[in-house]
Formats: structure tokens, sequence, C-alpha cells
């Protein structure tokens, strides 16, 4: 009788700590049918598995049951997230636009903001803010196909009233999906994606910080007070090839995944983007880049030209990195490059 007693008293507990994981997930406007039936299922089972691998303490999250794209790019960027800080959701029940991705007219996939995750950091490694907007993206066919940390919703709006007003939403909509895509491959350690957003011929200019110590004084403590005296910043700058860039990003990667607790952090914010007049398929964006690495951090402004030409396959033409102390009429912009 005590047996059946505490194993339906197990069963219980088990039965009530499931139904705080279950999420709801439905479509406010946006796509209907049995392709908004099928996905909002497919989001369900998502978020419902992440909460129950955050609730368990797994290692892992169960994908059963969870139809990814055939790259399945979503997945493992799950996974590599996973691996440094755990997640789960701020709500049960969601009710959210669905946001097609159109080109040339067509729907070539959907996508899903507004998903707040509560951030779970494992260990230290983690440097970011403990509550994210993720943003999650379908295929034509309802198929999850990439998960990524959002820009801030206000930034977002901003960026969809500028493209209203200038008659070219739905490129700037695609140029945020990129550059969202681009920040979170560098959280990910994704070479190949780098290797496909930028092009073959891609100029590329890197700045690296040194710190040292005030050249005219050669002191490290102030001989009035005592205290030790400010570092002095020296910025290394460097022209790459896209060769020259991926190899060194290689080896960040390498030394990163061999180091206990190691990571690549990186996040864009105060985003502005401009249209070229004399070539519209060619847009410059400007964001303010926060870089942390187990034993490295800088910030910094990343100028990246983003060619438009084939609109299946957009390319980074230009990637630019300045210290923020730049002056504000020295920062790139379109006008300083030779558009092909």
């Amino acid at each position: 009788m005590r047996k059946s007693f505490l194993l339906l008293l197990f069963a219980t507990i088990w039965s009530g700590l499931a139904a705080q994981d279950q999420v709801a997930f439905e479509f406010s406007s946006g796509i209907d049918g049995t392709l908004k039936t099928k996905m909002e299922q497919q989001l369900t089972n998502l978020l419902t598995a992440i909460n129950r691998a955050e609730s368990s303490g797994s290692n892992e999250i169960n994908f059963k049951g969870i139809d990814f794209e055939s790259n399945e790019t979503a997945s493992q960027t799950i996974s590599m997230l996973w691996n440094c800080v755990h997640f789960r959701t701020q709500d049960d029940d969601f009710y959210q636009p669905c946001l097609a991705h159109r080109r040339a007219g067509r729907v070539t996939g959907y996508q899903v903001r507004n998903i707040y995750m509560d951030m779970k950091p494992v260990d230290d490694s983690y440097q970011e803010s403990l509550v994210q907007e993720f943003v999650i993206e379908l295929d034509a066919q309802g198929r999850i196909s990439d998960v990524n940390i959002a820009m801030s919703k206000l930034q977002y709006q901003d960026l969809l009233r500028d493209g209203e007003r200038l008659n070219d939403l739905d490129r700037r909509e695609q140029i945020i999906n990129y550059c969202e895509q681009f920040s979170n491959a560098y959280h990910r350690m994704d070479l190949q994606f780098m290797e496909d957003v930028f092009s073959d011929d891609a100029l590329i200019i890197t700045g690296r910080v040194r710190q040292r110590v005030p050249s005219n004084m050669m002191l490290r403590h102030d001989p009035e007070t005592g205290r030790p005296l400010p570092k002095q910043s020296d910025v290394e700058y460097t022209v790459h090839t896209k060769k020259e860039y991926l190899d060194n990003l290689r080896r960040i990667f390498t030394n990163q995944r061999n180091k206990p607790g190691g990571y690549v952090n990186v996040e864009f914010s105060d985003y502005k983007i401009t249209r070229s007049g004399a070539k519209p398929n060619f847009y410059g964006v400007t964001v303010k880049q926060r870089w942390n690495t187990k034993g490295y951090g800088d910030e910094g402004i990343v100028f990246l030209v983003w060619d438009f030409t084939n609109e299946e396959r957009p390319k980074i033409q230009v990637r630019t990195w300045q210290e923020m102390s730049t002056e504000e009429r020295k920062i790139f912009t379109l006008n300083d490059f030779k558009l092909r």
C-alpha cells in the first residue's frame, strides 16, 4: 500500500513539473491553413523541449518530434549556445504574428520574434544579458531553419519605420535578418557561415586593442599618490583578404574551444542602415560591436557593405572595424568605397 502511494505521489509531482514546462504557441496573424497549424506545433514542441531540458538540468535538448530544415543549422545553433548557457521561456503561452520573408514577390520563409528567454548561465563564461529575445526562422515548408538572438525591440522597430519611409522595407528586413545571423555565427563559431557570407574579394579591416603604460613616463604608479597609472591603449589595424580573416577566425575558434569555458560573444547595437543612391543593391550598415572571448575583449564600430545583387545569396563586400573613440566624421561610409 505504501509503495503504491509513493508511486502515485511521484507520478503526481512529475506530472506537475512537466505541466510547468509545457508551452502553447499560436499565431495571431500572417498565416493560415494547414501550414499555420504545422508551424504552431513545431514552435510548441521546440519551446517545450527547451523548458524540459532546463528543468531537468540536462546537458542536451531532446529534439525528438521537431522538424528541422535538412541542414540542421537551428539545432546546431541551439546546442552550441546550450553548452555555455541554459535558458527557458519567460511565458508559457505565446500569441505572436507570423512574419513572412519575401523575395521578388514570393514567400521564401517565415520568422517569429518576441520569444523572450531567461538565461541560466552554467558558469562565468556567459557575459551577456540575463534576458534575451530569440528569433526563430522557418522555411517555406514550415520547418525550423535557424534560431538567433535578436537585436533590441526598439532598434528593430526604428529600422522598420525607416524602411516604410524609404520604401525598401523588405530589403531592410533581410538586412536585419542577415546581421542577426552574422553576429550569432561568431557565438556558435560557425566558419561555414562566414565562408558563405563574405565575398571572395571582400575588403576586411580589423583592429586589436593593445594596452600599454604611458611611454613618456614609463611608470606604473603616480610618484605623488602611489596610485596605479591608467593604461593607454594602442590600436593595431590590419587589412585582410577573406582567406586571411577566416584563417584568423579559425585560430580564435579553435583556441576558445580548447579552453575550459572558452567562448566567443559578439553583440551588435545602434544599427544604422544606408542605401547607395548610385547602386541601390548596395547597403551600408554601421553597428557598435562588443567583442568578448575568454582572455580578450574590446568595443568598436563595425561597418559592413552588403551586396544584394544576387538576392538569394547576398554577400558582405566590406567589413571594417574602428575604435569607439573615432570621430564621427571619420567613421567609414559607403562613400569611402568604390562599389563594383
